[in-house]
């Protein structure tokens, strides 16, 4: 059986006091707006003014999406030739001449791509920089790094296609 002490009815009031509003009415049970079926609206495009990035930021930005460019460049130009090695290393087995040049190929596609992979690093690093000084300069940058992670996550998902085509 149940022992109620004379604290215990007074605790329960306390916390059903709790559970009023500063109206002193009780919650309303009726769904809130965020909680309905209907689909949540986009917000309005605001007219956002250009953001002016210094010299120095600018330069920077110029050197990462130039250096990914050219990283990129000669990623694109090698692809075609890893891509034939790769489906002609497909129906060997591990170990053989094809399957080792395949290998080799794709290596050194990885190694072209290597600096796309170095500017994505760098513009982080700029970003991080940034975020503690300017949100606004952090948006920027993130912004025009948009393109290169883009880049670098489709040389990444190429990459892991032709590892798997040529078999490990």
């Amino acid at each position: 059986m149940l022992n109620f002490k004379p604290a215990s009815p007074l605790l329960l009031l306390l916390i059903l006091a709790a559970c009023g509003t500063s109206e002193g009415g009780f919650p309303s049970l009726e769904r809130r707006s965020y909680e309905a079926d209907a689909p949540i609206a986009a917000p309005g495009d605001s007219a956002i003014s250009p953001f002016v990035v210094s010299a120095e930021f600018a330069a920077k930005i110029d050197a990462l999406q130039a250096r990914h460019t050219a990283a990129h460049g000669a990623y694109l130009r090698g692809m075609p030739a890893v891509q034939l090695t790769a489906a002609q290393a497909a129906r060997t087995s591990p170990g053989s001449e094809a399957w080792v040049n395949a290998h080799l190929m794709l290596s050194r596609l990885d190694k072209m791509r290597s600096d796309s992979v170095a500017a994505l690093r760098d513009f982080d690093a700029l970003i991080a920089e940034a975020a503690a000084r300017d949100a606004g300069l952090a948006a920027h940058l993130t912004e025009a790094q948009r393109p290169v992670a883009e880049d670098v996550a489709e040389q990444n998902a190429e990459i892991a296609r032709l590892s798997k085509v040529i078999g490990e």
